[in-house]
C-alpha cells in the first residue's frame, strides 16, 4: 500500500534560481554525451549495412528486420529502466545502462553471424532505450529554470553529433579497412567512449527532486547546498554572492513511494492527455527518424546507384543540417516559447517530407533528407522538452519511458512499411507518400498543444506539472537574508 507525506523545504527553490556554473556544464557533456552515444549506435548500422550485406548475403529484408528488433529492444528498455529510475534513482540507471551498453556493445564487435549479431543489437538497444528514459527525466531536474529550456536541446543535440561521428567513423574504417573488420572497428569506437564517459557521470549526484519524492529531505538539500557553495566559489562579486545567499520560502509537497501499476494509472488516467501528446509527438518523430533512414540506407541511395562506400558521406550532410536543427531548438524553444516551437518544427517535418517527394535526381533528395533531419531534430527536441516539463518527478521517467516505447512503435512500423511498399511499387513515391502519414499524429498534437496546453518556459517543473497550473511570477517569492 501506498502512503504519502507531507515536506516543507526550500531547496527546489535554490536549485531552479541557481547562477550557471561549472557543475551544470558537467551536466551537459555528461549526459549530452550518453545521447551522441545511442545515436552513434542507432545510425551506425546504416552506414555499415552495405558491408554486412555483402558478407552475410543478407537482403533488404533482412535490414529492416535489424532496425526493427533495434527499436523493439529500445521499446522493452524505456519502459522497465524507466519504472526503475522513477523507483531506484536517477543516478544508479544512467550508471547501469551505460555499463550494459558498453558490455554489449562489446558483444556486438565480436559476432559471429547475422542471429548472433541480432541478439547482441537487441540487448544494446535495452540500454539506449533506458538512457532515453533516465537521461531525459534527469536532465531538467538539475538545471536552473531559466537556463532548462537551452540545456535540455543542448543535451538532445548529441543526437546528430553522435550521428556524425558514426558517419564519420564508418567513412573511414569503410575506406580504409578490409571489409570485414571495418565494421568491427566502427561499434568498438561506441563502446571505448562509454566507458571513458562513465568515469565522467561517477561525479553526478543523485536528483534532489527524486531524493525528495523518497523522503530523503537532508540528502537533497545537502546537494543543492553543495552546488550553491562551489558556484559562490566561481562568483567573486558581491552582488552575487548576496544572489547565492538568498533565501527562499519553503515549499510544502506531498511525497509518494513509487508503484509501477499507480504510475501506470495515473499516466493513463490523471495525466493522460498529457501522456497521449508524449506519445503522439515521440511516434512522429521516431516514424521519420528511422523510416528515412531505412529509406535512404534500403531505397534511396541504392534506387540513385551510390555505391555503399559512400553512403556514409550523405549521412553526414543529413546529420549536420540535424546538428543545425538542434542548436535552432537550442534558441528557439526559450525565444518563441515551448508551444510555438514545437508546432512549427513539426509542420516544418511534414513539409520537408513532402518536399523530397516533389525531388526526381540524387541532390534534390539529399536537400530533402537535409530539411527532413534539420526539421525532425528540431521537433524532436522541442518534444522532450515539453514531455519532461509537464509530467511531475514521481512518474517522469515512467512517462518519458511509456512515451519513448510508443514512439518506437512508430520506428519498428516504418521500415517494414516503407521497404515493403518501395519492394511492391518499385519507385520510392509511395514509401514517401507512408512516411508523411506516419508524420501526421506529430503536428497534429503539436497544434492542439500550442492552442490549449500551458506553457512552461521558465517556470519550475513543479508549477510546469502541476495538476492546476498557475503562472509564476517574474521574481521568486523569496526574503533577503
Amino acid at each position: 500500500m501506498r502512503t504519502s507525506h507531507s515536506i516543507e523545504t526550500d531547496a527546489l527553490s535554490r536549485l531552479d534560481n541557481l547562477p550557471w556554473t561549472r557543475f551544470h556544464t558537467l551536466m551537459l557533456v555528461a549526459l549530452g554525451v550518453g545521447w551522441a552515444l545511442d545515436s552513434f549506435e542507432t545510425n551506425i548500422i546504416g552506414s555499415v549495412f552495405g558491408v554486412l550485406k555483402s558478407q552475410w548475403h543478407l537482403s533488404a529484408a533482412q535490414g529492416s528486420l535489424a532496425i526493427s528488433i533495434w527499436v523493439f529492444g529500445m521499446l522493452v528498455g524505456a519502459i522497465a529502466f524507466g519504472y526503475l529510475a522513477d523507483r531506484f534513482g536517477r543516478k544508479r540507471l544512467f550508471l547501469a545502462t551505460l555499463l550494459w551498453y558498453a558490455l554489449f556493445s562489446v558483444a556486438t564487435v565480436f559476432s559471429w553471424n547475422y542471429e548472433s549479431f541480432l541478439f547482441f543489437r537487441a540487448m544494446t538497444a535495452l540500454a539506449v532505450g533506458g538512457e532515453y528514459s533516465a537521461v531525459t527525466a534527469t536532465m531538467g531536474e538539475f538545471i536552473p529554470k531559466r537556463h532548462r529550456g537551452r540545456t535540455d536541446s543542448l543535451i538532445l543535440s548529441g543526437f546528430p553529433v553522435g550521428a556524425l561521428l558514426s558517419a564519420a567513423i564508418s567513412y573511414l574504417v569503410l575506406n580504409h579497412l578490409p571489409a570485414e573488420i571495418s565494421w568491427r572497428v566502427g561499434f568498438g569506437f561506441g563502446t571505448t567512449m562509454a566507458l571513458i564517459f562513465f568515469w565522467i557521470r561517477r561525479v553526478i549526484p543523485e536528483s534532489p527532486r527524486w531524493l525528495l519524492q523518497q523522503g530523503r529531505v537532508a540528502e537533497a538539500e545537502a546537494i543543492v547546498e553543495h552546488i550553491a557553495a562551489s558556484a559562490a566559489r566561481e562568483y567573486a562579486s558581491a552582488q552575487d554572492r548576496a544572489l547565492l545567499q538568498r533565501r527562499y520560502t519553503k515549499t510544502r509537497f506531498t511525497y509518494t513511494v513509487p508503484a509501477f501499476w499507480h504510475n501506470v494509472r495515473e499516466l493513463f488516467g490523471t495525466y493522460r492527455l498529457r501522456t497521449a501528446l508524449a506519445g503522439a509527438l515521440n511516434f512522429s518523430q521516431a516514424a521519420v527518424v528511422y523510416g528515412v533512414l531505412s529509406l535512404m540506407a534500403l531505397v534511396i541511395l541504392p534506387y540513385m546507384k551510390v555505391p555503399s562506400a559512400d553512403m556514409p558521406l550523405y549521412y553526414m550532410y543529413g546529420n549536420a543540417a540535424a546538428l543545425a536543427g538542434g542548436l535552432t531548438a537550442a534558441v528557439l524553444v526559450e525565444a518563441w516559447g515551448r508551444r510555438a516551437s514545437l508546432f512549427v518544427s513539426y509542420t516544418f517535418t511534414v513539409t520537408a517530407i513532402v518536399f523530397i517527394y516533389a525531388m526526381h535526381t540524387l541532390p534534390g533528395m539529399v536537400m530533402g533528407y537535409c530539411l527532413i533531419q534539420f526539421g525532425v531534430t528540431w521537433a524532436y527536441i522541442s518534444g522532450y522538452v515539453v514531455s519532461s516539463e509537464i509530467l511531475p518527478t514521481r512518474i517522469r521517467a515512467t512517462g518519458l519511458g511509456v512515451s519513448v516505447a510508443v514512439g518506437r512503435l512508430g520506428a519498428v512500423i516504418a521500415p517494414l512499411l516503407l521497404t515493403s511498399l518501395y519492394s511492391a511499387v518499385g519507385t520510392p513515391s509511395a514509401a514517401l507518400i507512408a512516411l508523411l502519414l506516419l508524420a501526421l499524429p506529430g503536428p497534429i498534437a503539436a497544434g492542439l498543444w500550442c492552442l490549449r496546453g500551458r506553457e512552461t518556459r521558465n517556470v519550475s517543473l513543479e508549477e510546469g506539472s502541476a495538476d492546476e497550473y498557475t503562472p509564476a511570477p517574474v521574481e521568486p517569492n523569496a526574503l533577503t537574508a
